[in-house]
């Protein structure tokens, strides 16, 4: 009797051994060989292949400082997202700091950054950038979320902070100029829908160096220009300061020209604004009409606003194709490309509107009201298009980059924030700046799951709660006691 019990308890050790074994074997190989998943429904901490790559190419340290309460409405997004930075590149370094307990690091960081709470701060070397709360999402304040406020709309995370990673370890920083002495809106005008400050911050945030240039009467560029944006001029460029764009561009310079419908009132310009020469050169046509496309109209807003969401296959659009998302045009005009693209260079077309759009041309008449006449133009009606050199695997460098977009007004203080309206804005400036890799990195709209009960139901589930749960263990432990009674 002594002998198998003495066998058991021997048995039982070896199988205590083996198991703990097993266990430590199995951690020691999670902790080496492990995978992240997302199962969110939108794959909001999925990070794109972008972000991938810049990760992968970081070559010094970069210090994260995330500035937040716990339990804040972006602390848990923020975190999950961070940590997969981490986990893809050794190269960044993250800290936490909760202000209330860590009042005294929390006064230190405010008084070393002048940052204010719910901020996240990069560094590198003597280099740094600040991601702020309204930059990282936006939000439905008439839906209530976690840690107060309104619930995530959309989550901007990884579009803010890999610019911020870029920005503080890309050695150069591009110089973008806006013409102005042609009645373009002041740069640094706030004025809704008029003025381009709010492009100027997203410019700045994205660590391009942005400026004016007065084009009255010049025939050269600066210098150190990277790309010039010639936005709504209400007057015609003269034949020398449209020459001095075709001279940047011959020489592989890098414009970007925002061009409103002209309507034939006196004393108006001519519809191609002085651009026909070098629109010639590149193989593109303005058109002298102004778009509609009921298909896609929206309430409450007159048709000639155009929402456009058929795209083409440009990295510039790539994003925005794949997500679906919209841009919201106010006044746009149709911009199309010759059949056959000058040599050496390739015209895509980045934006469309629905084969029921058309390039309205009667503007003498439209106070009669907008109809489609055989001689308007067809739709799908292209509304933009990029000019860059042909072989996109071996781009020259030397090579001219265009683009040419119907409309200025998208881009303006107010209307940059309509739809994707600010992506398709940004990725332009970026693909002109040679800096491919912000390019493409959309938000991410949280899955907004909720239960309304009424009175009742909660009066039922909290007496479920206190009594029906109790009561259910207290059945079966009688019924497990009458069974074994025998």
């Amino acid at each position: 009797m002594s002998r198998a019990r003495a066998f058991r308890a021997g048995t039982s050790a070896v199988a205590i051994l083996l198991a703990a074994a097993l266990l430590v074997g199995i951690n020691y190989l999670s902790a080496r060989h492990w995978v992240r998943a997302d199962w969110t429904k939108t794959k909001i901490y999925s990070v794109s292949e972008t972000t991938k790559k810049i990760l992968a190419g970081l070559k010094q340290p970069v210090r994260v400082t995330v500035f937040m309460s716990a339990g804040a409405r972006l602390e848990q997004p923020v975190r999950e997202l961070l940590t997969r930075y981490q986990a893809l590149s050794p190269k960044i370094e993250v800290e936490y700091l909760d202000p209330k307990r860590n009042p005294a690091r929390a006064e230190s960081l405010v008084r070393e950054f002048g940052v204010r709470q719910n901020t996240v701060v990069f560094r590198a070397g003597d280099r740094k950038k600040y991601v702020e709360e309204d930059k990282i999402a936006e939000f439905d304040f008439g839906t209530p979320g976690v840690g107060g406020g309104g619930a995530i709309k959309a989550f901007k995370g990884e579009e803010a902070f890999t610019s911020a990673i870029l920005a503080v370890t890309e050695s150069r920083q591009p110089h973008v100029y806006f013409s102005k002495g042609h009645g373009e809106a002041a740069l640094d005008s706030s004025e809704r829908g008029r003025g381009y400050a709010d492009a100027k911050q997203l410019l700045e945030r994205d660590n391009m160096i942005v400026g004016t240039w007065d084009a009255l009467g010049k025939d050269a560029l600066p210098a150190d220009a990277d790309v010039l944006v010639v936005a709504g001029p209400r007057t015609a460029f003269l034949a020398p300061e449209a020459g001095a764009l075709e001279k940047h561009l011959a020489e592989g310079g890098h414009v970007l020209l925002l061009l409103d419908p002209v309507f034939p009132d006196p004393g108006a310009p001519p519809p191609d604004l002085g651009f026909k020469a070098l629109l010639d050169r590149y193989g593109l046509r303005l058109g002298d009409d102004l778009v509609v496309d009921p298909a896609n109209a929206l309430p409450l807003v007159g048709a000639e606003t155009v929402l456009a969401n058929r795209y083409g296959t440009s990295p510039i659009v790539r994003s925005l194709s794949a997500e679906g998302l919209p841009v919201i045009f106010p006044l746009v005009r149709s911009v199309t490309k010759a059949e056959k693209a000058p040599d050496g260079l390739a015209e895509t077309m980045l934006v469309e509107t629905s084969p029921d759009g058309w390039g309205e041309t009667n503007l003498k008449q439209l106070d009669a009201g907008i109809q489609k006449d055989p001689g308007d133009t067809p739709g799908p009606v292209s509304l933009a298009v990029a000019v860059s050199a042909a072989d996109d695997k071996k781009p020259d460098p030397k090579a001219p980059r265009l683009v040419v977009i119907g409309n200025s007004r998208f881009a303006t203080n107010g209307a940059l924030s309509n739809g994707a309206n600010g992506i398709l804005f940004g990725n332009v400036m970026h693909w002109l700046a040679g800096s491919e890799k912000q390019v493409g990195i959309p938000p991410k709209t949280p899955e907004q799951a909720s239960i309304s009960l009424t009175d009742a139901q909660v009066r039922r589930i909290g007496i479920a709660c206190v009594f029906g749960m109790p009561g259910l263990a207290v059945v079966l432990g009688i019924w497990v006691w009458y069974r074994r009674r025998d």
